[in-house]
């Protein structure tokens, strides 16, 4: 199966830093990062305030890839792989239903993409996402088939979410993925309608 998705040349979205794939890192502007590392902070939000400048990266990562700088790991494939569809989810979201000012328990605002769906609405945030897809796809892929076997599984489930569109010039969702999204999203919104907000903090 392939690797890495291949990220179009013209991105939909303008990115604003000097990103580049080197043998060492991924180079931005000035200073150099290893792959690791930057996986590593891809995983832990570090682009999603610039998701634009996130999709990028996993340009320059397949880069990587193809010109044996580096090699992705089974893990770091499954995290790349989830951003993306976190990513991809997010800005046809925002496309299709806009923002809005969600305020937060200490009184301050901010703004967050919209999800629409069958039953209401509600804020989507690109880490809640990847929670949501860590534990409907990895998690019971893992459960199922196994860690190694179940991860592999998972990252080829992720690559069944996304397709380039007509132009080439962009990756969207699949068919697949964006019912399963929206399936997955608006029975989120059903348990909130029925249940109320849950006492433990539940992925959506």
């Amino acid at each position: 199966m392939s690797k890495l998705p291949v990220i179009p040349s013209k991105l939909k979205y303008q990115t604003l830093s000097h990103i580049e794939a080197t043998p060492n890192g991924i180079r931005f502007d000035s200073r150099i990062i290893g792959y690791s590392g930057v996986i590593r902070q891809l995983e832990a939000g570090g682009f999603d305030s610039s998701l634009a400048n996130g999709l990028l990266v996993v340009a320059e990562i397949q880069l990587a890839d193809t010109n044996n700088w580096f090699s992705p790991s089974d893990e770091q494939m499954a995290i790349i792989w989830r951003w993306l569809i976190a990513c991809i989810f997010i800005h046809e979201q925002q496309d299709k239903n806009g923002m809005v000012m969600v305020e937060s328990e200490d009184g301050s605002t901010s703004r967050a993409v919209l999800y629409a769906g069958e039953h209401g609405g509600i804020a989507i945030y690109p880490s809640t996402e990847r929670c949501s897809l860590a534990t409907h796809i990895e998690g019971i892929a893992i459960q199922k088939y196994g860690a190694e076997a179940g991860l592999q599984r998972a990252i080829q489930l992720y690559q069944g979410m996304a397709e380039s569109d007509p132009d080439g010039n962009a990756l969207r969702l699949s068919q697949w993925g964006r019912e399963g999204l929206t399936m997955l999203h608006d029975d989120f919104i059903k348990m909130l309608n029925t249940e109320g907000i849950p006492a433990a903090p539940v992925a959506h």
